[in-house]
Parts: C-alpha cells; structure tokens; sequence
C-alpha cells in the first residue's frame, strides 16, 4: 500500500487442483529425480486428485503403477509407502473396471500388510474392506461377507460396541449379508443398528441414512413394498437434504426407491428416476466406471418392461461389451445382459 494512499486488494488466481499438483510433481522431479521417495509422494498425491476427477482414472492408474514399481526398487515391497500406493493402485483398478487386476492388487497388499502389520491394523483391516468390496462387485458375494464379518469382529474386540468404526463395520456387514440372500439375518442387525445410530448421530447423518438405505434395500428384497415405498421416499429426502442431490450415496438412495417401483409393477414411476440416477453417475464418475455401467443395466431393465426395446437393446449392448471388458468371460452379470440382448433382437416391440 502507498503511504497514506487506500489498500490495494492483491488478485487471487484459483489453480484448478490437477494443475498445482501436476507443477508440484514436476517440480519435485526436477528438483530430487524421478526416484527419490519425495518425488514419488507428489506424483502419488497427483494420481490421487486424478482419480477423484471425472474421466481421469486412467491417467491415474497410469501414475500410481509408475510410483509403485519405482517404490518397489527403491524402497522395496513391504515399505509402508509402497504398499500406501499398492492399495490405492488397487482401488483405482477396481474403478477403472480392471477388476481382475484388482483382485490380484487387493490380496498382495492384503497378505503383505497381514505380515508386516499385523491382521488387527487398521491399514490390514482396510485391504481387508476393499477386497471384499471387489469380491461383491465380482459377483462373489459369499467370498466378501466372511472378510466383512472377521472386521466387524476384530473392530468390535478392538474398538468396543460403540466406536463409530464398529458401527460402520455393522452396517457394511448387514450389506454383505443382504447380496448374499440372507435377508432375515440383515434386516435383525439393520433394526438394531439404525436406532444407535440415529441416537448418536441424529437421523439424518449420513451414517444413519446408509443404514436406513440398506433397510429400505432388505423389506424391497423381501417383497414387502407396501412398507418400503414410503420407508425409501423418506430415506431420499434425507440423503438429499444431509449429503445433496448429486451425492452417489442419493443416487443409490434413488435406484432402490425405483427398485421397488419395479417391484409394485409402477414401471412408468420407476423410468424417470432411474434416468436421472445414470445421468447422475455419468457425471459423477464417468461413461465407464462400474457403477455406471450398473445404472445403465437398471434403467434397460425397466425400459423391457414398458415395451421400449430397441432402446433397452442400446443401453443392453453397451452394458454387454463393458461387462466383457471389465469381468472377461463368464461372469454371471455379463452373461445375463448377453441373454436379455438376445431375447430382445429376437422379440422387437413397437416402442
């Protein structure tokens, strides 16, 4: 400021966040090598922002299989920072949709992590969260809720009852058991669940709703539709107003409510929100991600239902070509998608 003269306001330029840290890494890189230990965190952290953006997941993936291999040499294979980056290489080759890879990159780091840490460490229990993950959406359902229930066990021998880690741990095994069948079992522990949480949290926490959802998700699998219309509608509101309307946790919300709408015949109800929802996720996570891909499936489904078959069959031979890409041959979803296909090619309606 001059003297006497008025305070100039200095200008702020916002550096979108791939930008800064694309110039740190490279500064980090200029400045120590492309294998020094320094280097490698600022190009992980780079690789990080990359795969949270939209469409970017492979120039992350890409990243992250650099650092690693660099931190295998450098540092060697059971380094706490390597196996940071293995699992997060995982993750990323879980969205990417490589989920054999995945498979593979989970249970390294999951038995490396077992043997340097311990099976009770939180990074162990951790791997241990994100291969099951894997497993679920691998169609192996029955493989994942054994992972899912040593956690619980081990946070709850941990951590006591109460721990907001248990409860999460609670919630992502009534989950599991939920996608294996065993209906009955998770809606006991989902009744008792949702109630501590909505005392500790409130009712609309994010926490408490995930817990509602997959309550909401269990009376729809159990058929009783009549109880779980109002009960989903209820748990839409509150993901909208707790994490907003754009948030994956309100459009899983949302796919359940057309779930059940599917399930009461209200095809035409269930069309517009499941629309939304893969539009959503398109935005959110891009064209290929998983997830995606999923809500495409759904939308098909329902689209064969009202009679729409050629645009079921488009959204059909889509999913068929992303299931061969992401599972190979075989898996259960991609060969379910190749028979619908193939039933509608042979059956076209007016629509």
């Amino acid at each position: 400021m001059t003297e006497g003269g008025p305070e100039r306001e200095i200008a702020r330029v916002e550096i979108p966040p791939e930008e800064f840290h694309a110039m740190r890494a490279q500064s980090a890189i200029d400045r120590l090598g492309p294998r020094h230990p320094e280097a490698c965190l600022a190009v992980r952290d780079l690789a990080r922002v990359l795969a949270s953006a939209p469409g970017r997941g492979e120039d992350a993936l890409d990243l992250y299989q650099q650092v690693v291999r660099t931190q295998w040499t450098v540092l060697g294979d059971r380094h706490e920072e390597t196996l940071r980056t293995s699992a997060e290489l995982a993750a990323v080759l879980h969205d990417t949709g490589r989920l054999e890879l995945a498979e593979s990159a989970w249970r390294d780091t999951f038995r490396a992590r077992a043997e340097t840490l311990g099976r009770d460490h939180p990074d162990t229990l951790n791997c241990a969260i994100g291969l099951a993950a894997l497993l679920e959406d691998l169609g192996r359902a029955t493989e994942a809720e054994p992972l899912l229930r040593d956690v619980l066990e081990r946070r709850l021998r941990l951590l006591g009852r109460d721990h907001p880690d248990v409860l999460t741990s609670t919630n992502a095994h009534a989950a599991a058991l939920l996608r294996c069948g065993r209906h009955e079992e998770a809606e006991r522990a989902l009744r008792a669940l949702v109630p501590r949480l909505a005392e500790r949290y409130g009712r609309d926490h994010e926490r408490t709703v995930a817990a509602r959802a997959n309550l909401g998700a269990v009376l729809c699998r159990l058929e009783r539709y009549s109880e779980a219309e109002p009960y989903m509608r209820a748990v839409v509101r509150s993901c909208e107003a707790t994490v907003g309307p754009h948030h994956d946790t309100t459009f899983t919300a949302r796919n359940n409510l057309a779930a059940v709408l599917h399930g009461m015949g209200r095809y035409e109800d269930a069309v517009p929100i499941l629309r939304a929802v893969l539009a959503g996720h398109v935005a959110l996570q891009g064209e290929d991600h998983l997830t995606t891909v999923s809500a495409r499936d759904n939308l098909a489904n329902v689209l064969i239902d009202v009679g729409r078959h050629a645009e079921a069959a488009g959204l059909l031979d889509r999913c068929v070509r992303d299931y061969r890409r992401m599972y190979g041959p075989g898996n259960p979803r991609l060969l379910a998608a190749e028979e619908r296909l193939a039933w509608l090619r042979d059956n076209p309606a007016p629509r």
